[in-house]
């Protein structure tokens, strides 16, 4: 806050007076605008600085989905074959003999996992209540952009219990030496068809996953491009379905039937 000094003479007439009271509230007006353009400016720059931050984090976003399309489109391949291979051994009962489908068979690095969706600014701000710096519209279009994430996180949370099921259950059929590949013939009929479910929510989790992470990949686009209002956040969405579609017919085509014994 500036200091108003007043004329040190003391007033002597009325008109003096009001000379020297307007004096008096024309200093204090000026600081006080004063002021609140220095606030004003640090909290544009702020602003600013935090918008940077969360497209920073957008984009790196952005890249992770990307990546992970991949990710689940060999899980995807991978159970697809061996659910395929299961039907076969219920159908022959048993006798087609098949191995087991190891991951490796889709693809040599596949059993690296999905990249986490970064959530590090936005987290920050909320806990700092720093969101009311943002204008409405883009606020609410990132809030959107986190639910999605959130949604993402839970289904990798019910993908990652399905797996340990089938695992848990695979373990019980496998050798001493190689306790992840199990002996489908070890199984009967009964055994199979347990197994076929397990491995078909297997399958029905990491689609999901997919699914979400495309809306989320729309929604983020739409972002991007500053389309906040919902209609265009659908259609963004609507967008990436296109640009990234879940062919089951294609993926269940890269897993080669498995040669019998």
């Amino acid at each position: 806050m500036l200091d108003v000094h007043p004329a040190h003479h003391a007033a002597t007439t009325r008109r003096d007076f009001f000379i020297h009271l307007a004096t008096i509230v024309l200093g204090l007006l000026i600081a006080i605008g004063l002021e609140q353009s220095v606030e004003a400016l640090h909290r544009l720059h702020e602003r600013h600085a935090l918008e940077a931050a969360l497209h920073t984090e957008a984009e790196e976003n952005r890249q992770r989905a990307i990546s992970n399309f991949d990710v689940f489109d060999d899980r995807i391949a991978w159970l697809l074959g061996l659910r395929r291979d299961i039907d076969t051994m219920i159908a022959t009962h048993g006798k087609a003999n098949l191995p087991y489908r190891a991951t490796q068979a889709i693809r040599p690095n596949m059993n690296r996992g999905e990249q986490l969706m970064a959530t590090a600014v936005w987290d920050t701000m909320k806990n700092n209540d720093r969101l009311t710096l943002l204008p409405d519209n883009l606020a609410r279009s990132y809030a959107m952009d986190y639910h999605e994430i959130e949604m993402i996180a839970e289904l990798r949370s019910d993908y990652t219990r399905a797996l340990e099921r089938q695992s848990a259950f695979e373990s019980r059929f496998a050798d001493v030496d190689n306790s992840e590949s199990p002996v489908l013939s070890r199984m009967s009929s009964a055994q199979l068809e347990e197994y076929a479910l397990l491995v078909s929510a297997t399958l029905q989790a990491v689609v999901q996953q997919r699914l979400r992470t495309v809306l989320f990949f729309g929604s983020n686009e739409g972002t991007f491009k500053h389309l906040y209002d919902i209609p265009s956040q659908i259609k963004e969405q609507a967008a990436a379905q296109r640009a990234y579609p879940l062919d089951f017919k294609a993926l269940a085509a890269r897993s080669a039937p498995a040669p019998a014994k």
